[in-house]
């Protein structure tokens, strides 16, 4: 935690900032494998002050934002129908002035 002391007209205030940190309620394994048409959901709740911004990408290429959602306290990532295109290396990265925290995990999509 960064704590950042303001004075403006006169008055102090304290200025508080946490690095990101991005957790997820689903049991996170480091591969998933999965049949091509199955569907894939990941998400994370986020944290960090100020608010982090929110990355993901495949094999080092930004994701479509259309299989992302994110909200302030919220990023997931949603694929109706898996294919051989969406296996690979995911990361989601989360980013504030006070650092960064990165998940990185890896899909296996097998053929029908």
């Amino acid at each position: 935690m960064l704590v950042r002391l303001d004075q403006d007209n006169g008055m102090v205030r304290a200025l508080f900032a946490a690095a990101p940190k991005l957790q997820s309620d689903m049991k996170l394994e480091a591969t998933r494998t999965l049949k091509a048409g199955a569907g894939l959901v990941q998400q994370f709740t986020v944290s960090g002050v100020p608010a982090p911004s929110v990355t993901w990408s495949l094999n080092g290429q930004p994701l479509d934002a259309t299989a992302i959602s994110s909200t302030a306290e919220l990023t997931s990532l949603s694929v109706k129908k898996s294919s051989v295109k969406d296996a690979g290396q995911y990361e989601v990265t989360a980013t504030n002035e006070v650092g960064t925290d990165t998940v990185r995990f890896t899909v296996v999509v097998n053929g029908l």
